[in-house]
């Protein structure tokens, strides 16, 4: 079967969350993921002061926002842009708005096939050229939307995505 060429936008929507402030940060309560924590997670290293919001303003803001589920990307949009975190399971999760892009999936791809596509060549292609080329380059949700992706056949996707996650099991292993 033919692998076709899509935009993330035209196969899920892609969007963030109402604003937290800082003001509402806890320390203790459910996960408030920034930036630099997806940086951290992807470098297997631990979160320095890991940040949390109250349980009741997670279920009020994710009342107008929604809730991430297990398939769904984050994906930084500042910073150290372009950085994806797959959501594996429901435990509760929010995010910093406007710093990182959800891409609520809904299992429309393979969760690990889509982790691994952002990784590769050319979606970071893409996001550095979209990222604009000034002091702070920026991957925001429009970029998102516009972004291609490789769209094979859900089984092929399941197959790629184990095979990479074997492989890099192996690399961590000799590592």
């Amino acid at each position: 079967m033919t692998w076709e060429q899509r935009k993330l936008g035209d196969l899920m929507e892609v969007t963030s969350v109402k604003r937290i402030h800082q003001a509402d940060w806890t320390d203790s309560g459910v996960r408030f993921f920034r930036a630099r924590d997806i940086v951290s997670s992807m470098n297997n290293e631990e979160v320095d002061n890991p940040v949390f919001i109250s349980e009741d303003k997670y279920e009020e803001y994710s009342r107008i926002s929604g809730k991430v589920i297990e398939g769904d990307l984050l994906v930084t949009g500042v910073g150290t842009i372009g950085i994806p975190y797959l959501i594996k399971d429901t435990t509760p999760l929010y995010f910093k708005d406007g710093n990182i892009i959800w891409f609520k999936n809904n299992n429309i791809l393979n969760g690990k096939y889509f982790y691994y596509c952002f990784q590769n060549n050319h979606i970071q292609s893409q996001i550095y050229s979209a990222s604009g080329k000034g002091t702070v380059g920026t991957y925001t949700i429009e970029n998102g939307k516009k972004t291609s992706i490789s769209y094979p056949s859900l089984k092929e996707q399941v197959k790629i995505g184990k095979l990479l996650d074997t492989m890099t099991i192996m690399i961590t292993l000799h590592q």
